[in-house]
């Protein structure tokens, strides 16, 4: 059986917390997509680092032009930052590191330094002013290039940066296919889901990729 629906949500369909569709599709929860996680970081005016954890966004480009283009919320201090300084790196962590990333969500004040509130550790980076993070084992530097409003007046806007430099560890580029993408690699946003007989929140996690072989696409 296939459940088929148009974009009128039903009824059912409740919000388990107060704008959960103000910021989510109610679709997204009847497709819930994998995603790779990573943190972004940005800079406060202050100078201070701000962190994020993020788990959507697009890679692609032509020749040397690289991009990133991922939803941001208007109302973040992410989106603000970027808007100030058109800088932001985007670093990539493993599921164990990423646990400790949580704590920038309790740590997001002015004077908070939020890469070392999460225990993590800050890097120079080589082309843009906000810092990368030593634990991850690549990291995109990237300028602001253009920005769209995926609903208009609403909660996301479409941000798409230029990456201006890539920093990779060795191990991660010259490990074999199932280590590059092993359980200490990419975290993986498993989106929670809702039961579409009875609108029950079904709970989401993460995960990493288990290789099942080799073939190029």
């Amino acid at each position: 059986m296939t459940y088929e629906h148009d974009t009128h949500q039903p009824e059912i369909f409740t919000e388990d917390w107060p704008g959960q569709y103000e910021i989510f599709a109610w679709m997204a929860y009847l497709c819930p997509i994998p995603h790779v996680i990573f943190l972004v970081t940005t800079l406060k005016e202050n100078g201070l680092a701000n962190a994020a954890l993020h788990g959507w966004a697009n890679f692609n480009g032509e020749g040397e032009d690289y991009f990133v283009v991922m939803p941001v919320m208007r109302h973040t201090h992410t989106y603000q930052n970027i808007q100030r300084t058109g800088e932001f790196c985007l670093n990539f962590l493993s599921p164990e590191t990423i646990e400790r990333c949580k704590e920038t969500i309790f740590h997001n004040e002015g004077e908070d330094d939020e890469i070392t509130c999460a225990g993590l550790t800050h890097e120079s980076a080589a082309s843009i002013q906000p810092p990368r993070v030593k634990e991850g084992f690549l990291k995109l530097e990237c300028t602001y290039e253009w920005e769209k409003e995926l609903c208009p007046g609403g909660t996301n806007i479409l941000v798409c940066g230029r990456v201006r430099h890539i920093a990779v560890d060795e191990d991660f580029l010259h490990a074999d296919l199932a280590h590059r993408y092993g359980p200490d690699r990419f975290t993986i946003h498993l989106m929670a889901t809702k039961d579409p007989d009875t609108g029950e929140r079904m709970r989401g996690g993460i995960g990493h990729i288990e290789v099942s072989r080799e073939m190029e696409i």
